[in-house]
């Protein structure tokens, strides 16, 4: 997500607070300027936090001088280098960059497996590696993108077992036929009420 929002993620190493006293130093300021003031009215529910928290940084801490910053105020530093700050294009989906990505090669029966659910895909990709997009937390049914060079190929959605079975494969063309309908499940005429109870005999 950091790469195509061309976005460097650095991490600090343990026990170098140079790398990160900035965040450090706010968490401090936080409670030593705000939460020592908190009412309840301030405290009683998140939404009432937050507005006490957004009027504290716009009214006070973007106005005072810090020593971090030569002693310029937030909003003053935030004046010189603005224009250097980049942000996304508008209309940009956030949270398709968040999706997580899976290698797949795609099975002869134009399957793919992903965390024990079997999807199926274009026959055209079958022996090709393509890229599986995907919502982690969505429920295991959703369809999922299937990307193939770099451009988004389709929806893989899971695979009915039972209708897929009844598909063959033109192995010239690759191109798959279906031979007429899959038959519909029939259900089974043993009832269980009618199986003898070993009990009984």
């Amino acid at each position: 997500m950091c790469a195509k929002l061309g976005v460097a993620l650095i991490h600090a190493r343990p026990y170098r607070p140079s790398g990160k006293g900035k965040i450090e130093r706010w968490f401090k300021t936080v409670r030593a300027q705000l939460l020592t003031r908190l009412t309840q009215d301030d405290t009683r529910d998140l939404q009432a936090l937050n507005r006490r928290l957004w009027a504290w940084v716009e009214g006070e801490y973007h106005h005072a001088p810090h020593r971090g910053i030569e002693r310029q105020t937030p909003l003053e530093r935030w004046a010189q280098c603005a224009a250097d700050v980049s942000f996304p294009e508008p209309g940009l989906d956030l949270d398709d960059l968040f999706l997580f990505e899976a290698m797949r090669k795609v099975q002869k029966d134009r399957t793919v497996s992903l965390n024990g659910v079997v999807f199926e895909v274009d026959a055209a990709l079958i022996g090709e590696t393509v890229t599986l997009r995907f919502d982690p937390g969505a429920a295991p049914e959703r369809p999922i993108q299937v990307c193939h060079k770099g451009k988004i190929i389709e929806q893989a959605k899971p695979v009915q077992t039972y209708a897929n079975c009844f598909v063959k494969r033109n192995r010239p063309s690759w191109t798959l036929e279906v031979e007429g309908p899959a038959p519909e499940l029939t259900p089974s005429r043993l009832k269980l009420r009618t199986l003898p109870d070993e009990s009984e005999e």
